[in-house]
C-alpha cells in the first residue's frame, strides 16, 4: 500500500521508477534474504540520494541522507552482530515518507499555481480593460476637431521592471504593472483629464501604450499647470513600495508632455516627441518636449551616417593645451584634443560627437586611433630631444579592456617610448564605479609606464568617500568650480580642501578653466599643483606643436 501511494504522489518519472525499484528489493529481500539484492538496493538508493540533490527539494535530500545512514548502519549489524536482514528494509521505509512528505508540497504548490491565473486575472482586468493607443488617437482627434483648447499630451514610463521579471519572474511582472497602473490612474479622476470613453463611464482616463508606457491628455483652459501637478501626483503614489509575493518593490516614475498646439499637431508626431523628450534626457524624471530636440536628433542622426563612412586619418585631428605648473611656470605635460574637421559645420570638438561615437559603436577604433597618433608625436618629441609628456582623452571603459592593454603595450614597444611619455584621461565618474577587475586594469597600465589623469572633479556628483582612494597621477578640478570669484570666500574651503586631500594623497591637482590672470592667482591660493586654460594657450594643432614648445621654451628663458 505505501508503495501504491507513493506512486501516485511523486511528481518526478526517475524518482518514481527508482523508487519502485527499491520497493521491489525490498520485498524480494523480505521474501529470500539474499546477499546480492542487499547490493542492489544500496546501488538503487546511491542513486536516488544523487537524484534528490540534482532535484534540488530539500525534503527529499534530509530523508534521503537518514535512509542511507540507516542502510548503512543496519546492513553492518547484520554483517557484525548477525542481526535479521529484513531490518534493512526500514529505509526503504524512510523513502516513503519522505515521497510522502514531498507529494504534499508538490501538491501543495500546484494548488497554489493553480490559483495563481485566477489571481492574476482579477489583478490583470484594469490593464486589460485600458484603452490602447488607438482608441487614444479616436478621442483625441474627435476632440481637436470640436475644440482649440490647449493641452498636453503625457507619457508617463515605469521603470525597474527588469529585476522583478528577472527575480520572480514575467507573472509577478504583470500583477505588479496592474498594481502600477491602477495608482496611476487615481490622481486622473480630475474633470479636466479627457475621458477615453463614453460620457457614462468616464473613469477611464489613462491609455496604455503598451510595454511599460502609459498615456493621458490633459486639458490647460483652466488650470496652465495643471499637467505638472498630474505628474508630480502620479510620482509620488507611485513611489510608495509595492508587496507582491512578500516582497517590497520600488518603481520608478519618468514623465515626458509635449504640447497639443505644436506646428505639426497630429497624433503620431505628439507621440513621438514625447517619446524623443524621454530618451533625449535619460538622468531626468520629468521632460517637456522642446522644438530643438528633433533638431538635436535629426543632427545626430547625420553625423551618426557620417561617422559610419569617416575616414579618421582625414578627418580627425589631435590638437594639444598645455598643462603649467604653478610653482615654476613649466610646462607638466601637453593635452591632445581630438577634434574632427567637418566639411559643413567645421571644427568640432570632443563633446559636440563623442556620444555618437559610443551610439556608433567607434569608441574603440577611435581610442586605438587616438593612441597610436599619441605614441607618434610623443615619439617626434623625444627624437626633438623634447622631454614632456603627452597625455590623450578615453571618455569610456574602452582602457579597461584586456585588448586595449594590449595595444598599448606592442604601440610603446614600436615608438621607444619610455615610462612616463603618456598619460591617459578618463571621467571622474568612470573611477566611481570601478569593480576589482578595473582596478587591476589601472594597476597594469602604472606597471607598464601608463600615467593615469581623473578629469572633471566637480562636474557631476561624486561620493566623497571614493576620492580619497583613487590612485592616480593627477586630477582635474572643472572649471566651474573655480570661474565664480563673486563666491570666493563659500567655495575656497571645499575646493582646498579636496586639493589638500589629494595632496596628501601623493596625486597632483590641476585646475581647468583658467582664462584669467585673476583666476590664477586663486588657484594658486589653493595650493594647486598646475592650471590649465586659455589663459596659457589655446588649443592648437598638433602639426605645429614641437614649433610651438620650442618658442614657449625661448620665453620661458
Amino acid at each position: 500500500m505505501a508503495m501504491i501511494c507513493v506512486v501516485a504522489v511523486s511528481n518526478k518519472a526517475v524518482l518514481r521508477l527508482n523508487l519502485i525499484l527499491s520497493c521491489v528489493l525490498a520485498l524480494a529481500i523480505l521474501g529470500s534474504g539474499l546477499y546480492w539484492l542487499d547490493i542492489l538496493l544500496a546501488i538503487s538508493l546511491g542513486t536516488h540520494l544523487w537524484q534528490t540533490f540534482t532535484a534540488n527539494n530539500w525534503t527529499r535530500i534530509v530523508f534521503s541522507v537518514c535512509a542511507a545512514l540507516m542502510f548503512v548502519l543496519l546492513f553492518t549489524a547484520h554483517l557484525l552482530l548477525a542481526t535479521p536482514a529484513y531490518l534493512i528494509v526500514f529505509s526503504v521505509l524512510i523513502l516513503v515518507t519522505a515521497e510522502l512528505f514531498s507529494g504534499v508540497e508538490v501538491a501543495d504548490d500546484i494548488a497554489a499555481i493553480a490559483t495563481l491565473p485566477a489571481f492574476e486575472e482579477q489583478t490583470q482586468a484594469p490593464l486589460n480593460d485600458l484603452p490602447d493607443r488607438v482608441q487614444l488617437k479616436r478621442v483625441y482627434l474627435h476632440w481637436r476637431n470640436e475644440t482649440s483648447a490647449s493641452a498636453s499630451l503625457v507619457i508617463i514610463r515605469l521603470e525597474g521592471f527588469e529585476r522583478v521579471n528577472q527575480h520572480l519572474g514575467r507573472d509577478f511582472g504583470d500583477v505588479l504593472l496592474a498594481q502600477s497602473a491602477r495608482r496611476i490612474k487615481q490622481p486622473l479622476q480630475h474633470d479636466n483629464v479627457l475621458s477615453l470613453k463614453d460620457v457614462a463611464d468616464d473613469s477611464d482616463k489613462l491609455a496604455h501604450l503598451g510595454g511599460l508606457n502609459f498615456a493621458f491628455i490633459c486639458l490647460l483652459h483652466e488650470q496652465q499647470h495643471l499637467h505638472e501637478q498630474l505628474i508630480e501626483q502620479i510620482r509620488n503614489v507611485t513611489l510608495k513600495p509595492f508587496n507582491v509575493a512578500n516582497c517590497t518593490i520600488e518603481v520608478k516614475v519618468r514623465a515626458s508632455y509635449v504640447d497639443c498646439d505644436t506646428p505639426d499637431t497630429s497624433f503620431d508626431n505628439l507621440i513621438s516627441c514625447a517619446y524623443l523628450a524621454l530618451d533625449s534626457n535619460p538622468q531626468q524624471d520629468v521632460i517637456a518636449y522642446q522644438s530643438q530636440m528633433m533638431v538635436a536628433q535629426r543632427e545626430q542622426q547625420t553625423r551618426l551616417q557620417e561617422l559610419a563612412e569617416l575616414n579618421f586619418s582625414d578627418q580627425f585631428e589631435l590638437y594639444f593645451q598645455p598643462i603649467i605648473r604653478n610653482q615654476d611656470g613649466r610646462i607638466e605635460f601637453l593635452e591632445l584634443l581630438l577634434r574632427w574637421q567637418h566639411p559643413k559645420q567645421g571644427i568640432l570638438a570632443a563633446h559636440r560627437f563623442i556620444e555618437d561615437i559610443h551610439v556608433a559603436g567607434l569608441a574603440y577604433p577611435v581610442a586605438a586611433y587616438v593612441i597610436e597618433r599619441a605614441a607618434e608625436l610623443a615619439m617626434a618629441l623625444r627624437m626633438e630631444n623634447i622631454a614632456y609628456p603627452l597625455s590623450f582623452n578615453l571618455f569610456g571603459p574602452e582602457m579597461f579592456h584586456e585588448e586595449f592593454i594590449e595595444l598599448v603595450e606592442r604601440l610603446i614597444a614600436e615608438h621607444g617610448l619610455q615610462p612616463g611619455d603618456l598619460i591617459i584621461e578618463c571621467p571622474l565618474d568612470i573611477f566611481m564605479d570601478l569593480d576589482e577587475q578595473g582596478k587591476a586594469m589601472v594597476a597594469r597600465l602604472n606597471s607598464i609606464g601608463i600615467k593615469v589623469c581623473v578629469d572633471g572633479l566637480g562636474d557631476s556628483p561624486v561620493w566623497l568617500a571614493k576620492l580619497s582612494t583613487l590612485h592616480v597621477e593627477y586630477i582635474k578640478v572643472a572649471p566651474s568650480l573655480t570661474a565664480d570669484f563673486s563666491h570666493q570666500g563659500h567655495i575656497r574651503s571645499l575646493i582646498s580642501g579636496m586639493v589638500d586631500m589629494h595632496n596628501k594623497n601623493n596625486a597632483k591637482v590641476i585646475c581647468e578653466g583658467v582664462e584669467t590672470e585673476e583666476q590664477l592667482k586663486f588657484v594658486k591660493t589653493l595650493n594647486a599643483f598646475a592650471a590649465q586654460g586659455y589663459y596659457f594657450s589655446y588649443p592648437l594643432s598638433s602639426v605645429g606643436m614641437v614649433s610651438w614648445i620650442k618658442q614657449w621654451q625661448i620665453t620661458q628663458r
